[in-house]
Protein backbone atom coordinates (compact mmCIF):
# COMPACT_ATOMS: atom_id res chain seq x y z
CA UNK A 1 0.00 0.00 0.00
CA UNK A 2 1.43 3.25 -1.17
CA UNK A 3 0.17 6.62 0.81
CA UNK A 4 0.59 10.19 -1.22
CA UNK A 5 0.49 13.11 1.61
CA UNK A 6 1.91 16.55 0.56
CA UNK A 7 3.83 16.36 4.38
CA UNK A 8 4.98 13.68 6.05
CA UNK A 9 6.01 14.33 9.72
CA UNK A 10 8.16 12.11 11.40
CA UNK A 11 7.59 12.71 15.34
CA UNK A 12 4.13 13.49 16.86
CA UNK A 13 4.91 14.88 19.67
CA UNK A 14 4.28 18.79 20.58
CA UNK A 15 6.25 20.30 17.90
CA UNK A 16 5.31 17.87 15.10
CA UNK A 17 1.47 17.61 16.24
CA UNK A 18 1.24 21.41 16.22
CA UNK A 19 2.74 21.61 12.69
CA UNK A 20 0.72 18.45 11.52
CA UNK A 21 -2.56 20.42 12.75
CA UNK A 22 -1.69 23.91 11.36
CA UNK A 23 -0.37 22.72 7.90
CA UNK A 24 -3.60 19.93 7.77
CA UNK A 25 -6.02 23.15 8.89
CA UNK A 26 -4.65 24.59 5.37
CA UNK A 27 -6.03 22.07 3.44
CA UNK A 28 -2.41 20.05 2.91
CA UNK A 29 -3.03 16.15 3.12
CA UNK A 30 -0.54 15.14 6.21
CA UNK A 31 0.73 12.04 7.70
CA UNK A 32 2.73 11.52 11.34
CA UNK A 33 4.71 9.11 12.40
CA UNK A 34 5.15 8.47 16.07
CA UNK A 35 6.83 5.20 18.05
CA UNK A 36 4.61 5.56 20.82
CA UNK A 37 0.72 6.32 21.25
CA UNK A 38 -0.50 9.32 22.62
CA UNK A 39 0.33 9.61 26.22
CA UNK A 40 -2.72 8.39 28.85
CA UNK A 41 -3.47 11.21 31.18
CA UNK A 42 -2.12 10.28 35.45
CA UNK A 43 -4.08 11.29 38.42
CA UNK A 44 -1.56 14.13 39.01
CA UNK A 45 0.62 16.30 36.47
CA UNK A 46 3.76 14.62 34.91
CA UNK A 47 6.96 15.98 35.53
CA UNK A 48 7.38 17.32 31.65
CA UNK A 49 5.80 20.83 31.72
CA UNK A 50 6.64 23.45 29.15
CA UNK A 51 6.33 27.43 29.67
CA UNK A 52 4.32 28.50 26.67
CA UNK A 53 4.20 32.36 25.82
CA UNK A 54 0.92 33.71 25.65
CA UNK A 55 1.22 34.68 21.81
CA UNK A 56 1.72 31.18 21.21
CA UNK A 57 -1.06 29.81 23.36
CA UNK A 58 -3.05 32.01 21.34
CA UNK A 59 -2.57 30.84 18.30
CA UNK A 60 -2.96 26.72 19.90
CA UNK A 61 -6.14 28.37 21.13
CA UNK A 62 -7.25 29.43 17.45
CA UNK A 63 -6.00 25.86 16.01
CA UNK A 64 -8.37 24.25 18.39
CA UNK A 65 -6.66 23.02 21.56
CA UNK A 66 -8.01 24.89 24.21
CA UNK A 67 -10.99 23.18 23.47
CA UNK A 68 -9.34 19.90 23.58
CA UNK A 69 -7.37 20.15 26.26
CA UNK A 70 -7.58 18.89 29.89
CA UNK A 71 -8.07 22.24 32.29
CA UNK A 72 -6.53 20.83 35.07
CA UNK A 73 -3.26 20.43 33.26
CA UNK A 74 -3.21 24.33 32.02
CA UNK A 75 -2.41 27.32 34.31
CA UNK A 76 -2.02 30.88 33.74
CA UNK A 77 0.91 32.57 35.22
CA UNK A 78 0.72 36.24 35.57
CA UNK A 79 4.04 37.69 36.77
CA UNK A 80 7.74 36.44 36.86
CA UNK A 81 10.65 37.17 38.79
CA UNK A 82 14.34 36.95 38.81
CA UNK A 83 16.83 37.43 41.26
CA UNK A 84 20.84 37.31 41.33
CA UNK A 85 23.33 35.79 43.30
CA UNK A 86 23.39 39.12 45.51
CA UNK A 87 19.55 39.16 45.99
CA UNK A 88 19.38 42.23 43.32
CA UNK A 89 15.48 41.37 42.23
CA UNK A 90 13.41 42.10 38.55
CA UNK A 91 9.59 41.84 38.67
CA UNK A 92 7.47 41.57 35.49
CA UNK A 93 3.35 41.54 35.66
CA UNK A 94 1.33 41.05 32.43
CA UNK A 95 -0.72 44.45 34.02
CA UNK A 96 2.00 46.49 33.23
CA UNK A 97 1.07 45.82 29.33
CA UNK A 98 -2.40 45.41 30.19
CA UNK A 99 -2.65 41.83 29.65
CA UNK A 100 -4.17 38.68 31.89
CA UNK A 101 -1.45 36.53 31.61
CA UNK A 102 2.25 36.19 30.35
CA UNK A 103 1.70 32.60 29.04
CA UNK A 104 0.15 28.87 30.29
CA UNK A 105 1.76 26.18 32.10
CA UNK A 106 0.96 23.68 30.19
CA UNK A 107 1.71 19.76 30.78
CA UNK A 108 3.55 18.10 28.16
CA UNK A 109 1.49 15.09 27.67
CA UNK A 110 -1.88 16.63 28.39
CA UNK A 111 -0.48 19.55 25.49
CA UNK A 112 0.30 16.15 23.20
CA UNK A 113 -3.03 14.47 23.66
CA UNK A 114 -5.23 17.49 22.80
CA UNK A 115 -3.22 17.87 19.78
CA UNK A 116 -3.93 14.54 18.47
CA UNK A 117 -7.28 15.04 19.52
CA UNK A 118 -7.36 17.75 17.42
CA UNK A 119 -5.66 15.81 14.50
CA UNK A 120 -8.53 13.16 14.25
CA UNK A 121 -11.32 15.90 13.69
CA UNK A 122 -8.88 16.59 10.53
CA UNK A 123 -9.77 14.68 7.59
CA UNK A 124 -6.62 15.46 5.54
CA UNK A 125 -4.58 14.54 9.15
CA UNK A 126 -3.48 10.88 9.71
CA UNK A 127 -1.63 9.61 12.50
CA UNK A 128 0.51 6.14 12.78
CA UNK A 129 1.45 5.97 16.13
CA UNK A 130 3.33 2.73 17.41
CA UNK A 131 5.35 3.09 14.00
CA UNK A 132 8.25 4.05 12.66
CA UNK A 133 10.38 5.43 9.71
CA UNK A 134 12.42 2.02 8.85
CA UNK A 135 14.04 3.48 5.13
CA UNK A 136 14.08 7.93 3.29
CA UNK A 137 14.32 8.01 -0.11
CA UNK A 138 14.87 11.18 -0.51
CA UNK A 139 15.90 11.63 -4.22
CA UNK A 140 13.02 9.92 -5.00
CA UNK A 141 10.80 11.30 -1.99
CA UNK A 142 9.69 8.25 -0.59
CA UNK A 143 9.80 6.61 2.83
CA UNK A 144 8.81 2.90 4.04
CA UNK A 145 7.39 2.69 7.32
CA UNK A 146 8.16 -0.18 9.89
CA UNK A 147 4.18 -1.24 9.19
CA UNK A 148 4.98 -1.81 6.07
CA UNK A 149 3.23 1.06 4.26
CA UNK A 150 4.90 2.65 1.64
CA UNK A 151 4.86 6.66 1.59
CA UNK A 152 5.38 9.09 -1.21
CA UNK A 153 5.58 12.68 -0.10
CA UNK A 154 6.62 16.47 -1.23
CA UNK A 155 8.23 17.35 2.21
CA UNK A 156 9.42 15.32 4.96
CA UNK A 157 9.32 17.00 8.46
CA UNK A 158 11.75 16.68 11.27
CA UNK A 159 10.52 16.86 14.52
CA UNK A 160 11.99 14.31 16.14
CA UNK A 161 13.80 15.71 18.32
CA UNK A 162 17.38 15.88 19.52
CA UNK A 163 18.86 12.73 18.03
CA UNK A 164 16.72 13.48 14.47
CA UNK A 165 16.26 10.39 12.37
CA UNK A 166 15.71 12.73 9.12
CA UNK A 167 18.55 14.84 10.65
CA UNK A 168 20.81 11.80 9.81
CA UNK A 169 18.75 10.83 6.49
CA UNK A 170 19.91 14.22 5.17
CA UNK A 171 23.39 14.41 6.66
CA UNK A 172 23.05 17.51 8.00
CA UNK A 173 25.07 17.83 10.90
CA UNK A 174 25.07 19.98 14.66
CA UNK A 175 27.37 22.13 16.25
CA UNK A 176 27.00 22.57 20.32
CA UNK A 177 28.38 21.43 23.59
CA UNK A 178 27.59 20.22 27.09
CA UNK A 179 26.67 22.86 29.48
CA UNK A 180 28.47 20.27 32.45
CA UNK A 181 25.19 21.00 34.40
CA UNK A 182 22.21 18.50 35.16
CA UNK A 183 18.45 19.88 35.40
CA UNK A 184 16.70 18.35 38.57
CA UNK A 185 12.74 18.21 38.49
CA UNK A 186 10.11 17.58 41.24
CA UNK A 187 6.58 17.70 41.47
CA UNK A 188 5.45 18.62 45.09
CA UNK A 189 2.18 19.59 46.75
CA UNK A 190 3.05 22.57 49.21
CA UNK A 191 1.37 23.52 52.46
CA UNK A 192 0.62 27.47 51.32
CA UNK A 193 -0.72 28.55 48.74
CA UNK A 194 1.09 28.88 45.60
CA UNK A 195 0.49 32.63 43.71
CA UNK A 196 -0.10 32.35 40.11
CA UNK A 197 3.84 33.49 39.44
CA UNK A 198 7.04 31.57 38.05
CA UNK A 199 10.32 32.37 39.65
CA UNK A 200 13.98 31.60 39.06
CA UNK A 201 16.75 32.47 41.45
CA UNK A 202 20.35 32.45 40.83
CA UNK A 203 23.21 30.85 42.71
CA UNK A 204 26.94 29.63 41.75
CA UNK A 205 26.40 26.26 39.78
CA UNK A 206 23.12 27.20 38.51
CA UNK A 207 19.61 28.73 39.76
CA UNK A 208 16.75 27.33 40.82
CA UNK A 209 13.06 28.36 39.93
CA UNK A 210 9.46 27.37 40.32
CA UNK A 211 6.56 26.76 38.25
CA UNK A 212 3.44 27.19 39.53
CA UNK A 213 1.13 23.90 38.75
CA UNK A 214 -1.71 25.10 40.88
CA UNK A 215 -3.31 26.39 44.56
CA UNK A 216 -1.15 24.31 46.31
CA UNK A 217 1.06 22.62 43.11
CA UNK A 218 4.38 23.45 41.49
CA UNK A 219 7.77 22.17 39.48
CA UNK A 220 10.40 23.26 41.61
CA UNK A 221 13.67 23.57 39.52
CA UNK A 222 17.42 23.24 40.57
CA UNK A 223 20.44 23.36 38.25
CA UNK A 224 23.38 21.93 39.31
CA UNK A 225 27.01 20.95 37.98
CA UNK A 226 26.78 17.60 36.23
CA UNK A 227 30.48 16.50 38.30
CA UNK A 228 28.56 16.78 41.40
CA UNK A 229 27.31 13.00 42.00
CA UNK A 230 24.79 13.67 44.30
CA UNK A 231 21.00 14.99 44.18
CA UNK A 232 20.35 18.26 45.98
CA UNK A 233 18.63 18.44 49.43
CA UNK A 234 15.64 20.65 47.73
CA UNK A 235 13.77 20.90 50.74
CA UNK A 236 16.76 22.77 52.01
CA UNK A 237 16.96 25.14 49.44
CA UNK A 238 13.29 26.13 48.28
CA UNK A 239 11.57 25.55 52.12
CA UNK A 240 12.30 28.72 53.04
CA UNK A 241 10.57 30.20 49.83
CA UNK A 242 7.42 28.47 49.57
CA UNK A 243 7.63 26.67 52.90
CA UNK A 244 6.85 22.25 53.78
CA UNK A 245 6.03 20.29 50.96
CA UNK A 246 5.77 16.96 50.13
CA UNK A 247 7.43 15.64 46.57
CA UNK A 248 4.97 13.18 44.06
CA UNK A 249 7.15 12.90 41.22
CA UNK A 250 11.09 13.88 39.97
CA UNK A 251 13.45 13.30 37.14
CA UNK A 252 16.77 14.59 35.75
CA UNK A 253 17.94 15.20 32.48
CA UNK A 254 21.63 16.59 31.52
CA UNK A 255 22.12 19.92 29.41
CA UNK A 256 23.35 20.70 26.30
CA UNK A 257 23.20 23.00 23.29
CA UNK A 258 23.14 21.86 19.55
CA UNK A 259 22.18 23.53 16.57
CA UNK A 260 22.02 21.97 13.33
CA UNK A 261 24.09 23.47 10.45
CA UNK A 262 21.38 23.68 8.17
CA UNK A 263 17.45 23.32 8.72
CA UNK A 264 16.26 22.51 5.12
CA UNK A 265 17.87 19.99 2.72
CA UNK A 266 15.90 19.11 -0.90
CA UNK A 267 12.37 18.07 1.00
CA UNK A 268 13.73 17.57 4.32
CA UNK A 269 13.20 20.81 6.87
CA UNK A 270 13.82 19.87 10.55
CA UNK A 271 11.56 21.95 13.44
CA UNK A 272 11.92 22.09 16.91
CA UNK A 273 14.42 20.07 18.64
CA UNK A 274 15.56 18.62 15.78
CA UNK A 275 16.80 22.26 14.36
CA UNK A 276 18.15 23.54 17.95
CA UNK A 277 18.17 22.42 21.81
CA UNK A 278 18.70 25.66 24.06
CA UNK A 279 19.02 25.63 27.96
CA UNK A 280 15.77 25.67 29.38
CA UNK A 281 16.53 28.13 32.35
CA UNK A 282 13.96 30.54 30.30
CA UNK A 283 11.38 28.20 28.78
CA UNK A 284 12.09 28.76 25.49
CA UNK A 285 12.52 25.65 23.80
CA UNK A 286 8.85 24.81 22.96
CA UNK A 287 8.54 28.63 22.06
CA UNK A 288 10.87 28.34 19.62
CA UNK A 289 9.76 24.80 17.67
CA UNK A 290 5.99 26.87 17.32
CA UNK A 291 7.47 30.15 16.09
CA UNK A 292 9.89 27.77 13.36
CA UNK A 293 5.92 26.20 12.68
CA UNK A 294 4.57 29.98 12.22
CA UNK A 295 7.26 31.10 10.26
CA UNK A 296 7.28 27.67 8.10
CA UNK A 297 3.53 28.34 7.15
CA UNK A 298 3.85 32.36 6.92
CA UNK A 299 6.71 32.11 4.68
CA UNK A 300 4.03 29.31 2.44
CA UNK A 301 6.57 26.40 2.86
CA UNK A 302 9.65 28.32 1.41
CA UNK A 303 12.41 26.55 2.97
CA UNK A 304 15.17 29.10 2.07
CA UNK A 305 13.25 32.22 3.96
CA UNK A 306 12.15 30.11 6.22
CA UNK A 307 15.74 28.44 7.09
CA UNK A 308 17.33 32.02 6.90
CA UNK A 309 14.98 33.65 9.30
CA UNK A 310 14.84 30.99 11.91
CA UNK A 311 18.47 30.37 11.97
CA UNK A 312 18.84 33.87 12.77
CA UNK A 313 16.47 33.83 15.73
CA UNK A 314 17.25 30.59 17.04
CA UNK A 315 20.91 31.59 17.27
CA UNK A 316 19.99 35.51 18.58
CA UNK A 317 18.25 33.38 21.81
CA UNK A 318 20.79 30.67 22.09
CA UNK A 319 23.47 33.47 22.47
CA UNK A 320 21.56 35.15 24.89
CA UNK A 321 20.38 31.62 27.07
CA UNK A 322 24.45 31.21 26.93
CA UNK A 323 25.04 34.90 28.56
CA UNK A 324 22.97 34.60 31.06
CA UNK A 325 24.02 30.98 31.77
CA UNK A 326 27.73 32.01 31.72
CA UNK A 327 27.35 35.50 33.95
CA UNK A 328 24.29 35.26 35.78
CA UNK A 329 25.58 31.89 37.36
CA UNK A 330 29.51 33.24 38.28
CA UNK A 331 30.13 34.73 41.45
CA UNK A 332 32.50 36.80 40.21
CA UNK A 333 32.53 40.40 41.99
CA UNK A 334 32.50 42.26 38.67
CA UNK A 335 30.44 40.16 36.94
CA UNK A 336 27.73 40.08 39.78
CA UNK A 337 28.15 44.15 39.78
CA UNK A 338 26.91 43.87 35.92
CA UNK A 339 24.77 41.96 36.60
CA UNK A 340 22.92 43.76 39.35
CA UNK A 341 23.03 46.58 36.76
CA UNK A 342 21.38 44.55 34.34
CA UNK A 343 18.71 43.97 36.46
CA UNK A 344 18.09 47.30 37.92
CA UNK A 345 17.72 48.83 34.27
CA UNK A 346 15.67 46.24 33.35
CA UNK A 347 13.34 47.65 35.88
CA UNK A 348 12.91 51.00 34.16
CA UNK A 349 9.35 51.12 32.75
CA UNK A 350 10.31 51.53 28.75
CA UNK A 351 12.49 48.81 28.75
CA UNK A 352 10.58 47.02 31.22
CA UNK A 353 7.80 46.78 29.01
CA UNK A 354 10.08 45.78 26.14
CA UNK A 355 11.08 42.60 28.18
CA UNK A 356 7.03 41.72 28.93
CA UNK A 357 6.51 41.37 25.52
CA UNK A 358 9.18 39.47 24.62
CA UNK A 359 8.44 37.14 27.40
CA UNK A 360 5.06 36.96 26.25
CA UNK A 361 6.09 36.34 22.27
CA UNK A 362 4.51 39.86 21.35
CA UNK A 363 7.71 41.21 19.75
Amino acid sequence: MTISVDYLINGAGMVGAAAGLALAQQGYRVLLVDNAEAPKKAERWDIRISSVNDHHWHWLSQLGVADCIDKDRVLPYTTLSVASINGTRADFDAKEVNRDQLGVMVENNALQRALWRCLNHCETAQIRANDAISEIDLANHKAVLAGGASVQFNRLLGCDGAHSQVARAAGIGYRGWDYGQTCELVNVITEQPIPSATWEVFKPGGPFALLPLGCNEACLINYRPSNTHHTTDLKQLFEPFIGAFDTYASGQFPLQRKHALRYCVGPVVLMGDAAHSIHPLAGQGVNLGFADIRCFIEQQGDSQRYERQRRKANAKMMRAMDMIHWHFEDANPLKQRMVAASLKLAQRSVIKQAIIKQAMGMS
